[in-house]
């Protein structure tokens, strides 16, 4: 399915223009940058710790799938 809807418009995303791999020069919060607006997503390593707001988080994939495959 294409077609969207937006506030009684409908519209198709084929006719949406894909970003660029090439580096552009842009301004995100004040921070300049220079980098390709579009990027594959970093992979994940379950030896990061996580800080968000004083909390401490890791990532669980083992002990999750541990658990799923024990039923």
């Amino acid at each position: 399915m294409t077609k969207l809807l937006y506030r009684g418009v409908s519209y198709d995303t084929l006719d949406h223009e894909a970003t660029s791999n090439l580096p552009v020069e842009h301004t995100y919060r004040g921070q300049h940058y220079q980098a390709a607006l579009r990027h594959d997503a970093a992979s994940t390593s379950a030896d990061v710790e996580l800080l968000y707001r004083g909390n401490a988080y890791h990532h669980r994939q083992q002990e999750a799938a541990a658990q799923a495959n024990q039923a």
